[in-house]
């Protein structure tokens, strides 16, 4: 049975989260989705948490990589297992807080045939589930563009979009290793054969990193990816030469040694603002 959506879920080691992620798919308002659960060499419950859900829902389909093969070859597994007309996301600790977000936006994309690619704003959480802050992107198709190379403004949770445009482009790449970067550097290739859109809406919640300091090791290392994919598919974009002057800068930025009184207070302040790359 071939369903509208496949939703891909790839997971390592996400047992204390993963269950959360699984409810809020199913409970969607939209119902016409497989959620595709790939286990990427995990050592801890996931399995078995994955399996007791096999058994209540057969729109649940389970794959397993024999090792941890890491998100972008999980990712691309899941791609080319995906027979439906739109692909979404989930990772294994994020939350679809609203059970209108699948039927919302396949809507949009079935009423709006030049669109590839929605998303959303999101609440952001700490590992408790407590509220830090919340924002939105960029919504209409020329402000992202106007964006794009600053930031990625889409969260790989919160998107939908068409596996025939993306196949296109084979889908998450094979040949690069792009770690942090794999979903904005699929947004670009998007980009060039369809329109983006943003809901501004909440239709994710998302687990902020720990501590500044992981913040700090996250960012440098997307930085450094996320250069290089502007160098690749930046010049069909506006801004391409400042885009990337800024992200050399704010690659400068991470390196610079930060005493622990000043480390603490820019994750205090982080608390209230969007941290992402």
């Amino acid at each position: 049975m071939d369903f509208k959506v496949n939703i891909i879920l790839p997971t390592h080691n996400g047992q204390s989260h993963i269950k959360e992620a699984i409810d809020n798919v199913i409970a969607q308002t939209f119902s016409d989705f497989q959620l595709m659960i790939i286990n990427d060499g995990s050592t801890d419950n996931t399995a078995n948490i994955v399996l007791e859900y096999l058994k209540k829902d057969n729109r649940i389909k389970y794959f397993k990589n024999e090792k941890n093969l890491g998100l972008q070859k999980t990712l691309t597994r899941g791609f080319k297992e995906s027979k439906g007309k739109y692909i979404a996301r989930i990772d294994d600790d994020d939350v679809w807080q609203d059970t209108q977000k699948l039927e919302k936006e396949v809507s949009f994309l079935e009423k709006n045939l030049e669109y590839v690619l929605v998303g959303s704003g999101a609440i952001v959480i700490n590992d408790e589930g407590k509220e830090l802050y919340r924002f939105l992107l960029p919504e209409k198709d020329e402000e992202i563009r106007q964006y794009i190379l600053f930031r990625n403004p889409f969260l790989h949770s919160s998107v939908v979009f068409l596996r025939e445009a993306a196949g296109k482009f084979g889908g998450y790449s094979e040949k690069e290793k792009l770690p942090g970067v794999e979903d904005f550097d699929l947004w670009l290739k998007l980009g060039k054969v369809g329109k983006f859109y943003n809901f501004p809406e909440y239709f994710l919640k998302f687990r902020a990193p720990s501590s500044e300091r992981d913040i700090f090791r996250i960012r440098r290392n997307r930085t450094k990816n996320l250069i290089a994919v502007v160098k690749r598919h930046g010049k069909n974009y506006p801004h391409y030469k400042k885009a990337i002057l800024k992200n050399y800068l704010k690659l400068f930025y991470t390196y610079i040694p930060k005493p622990k009184f000043l480390e603490n207070y820019l994750y205090q302040k982080r608390q209230t603002s969007d941290w992402r790359v």
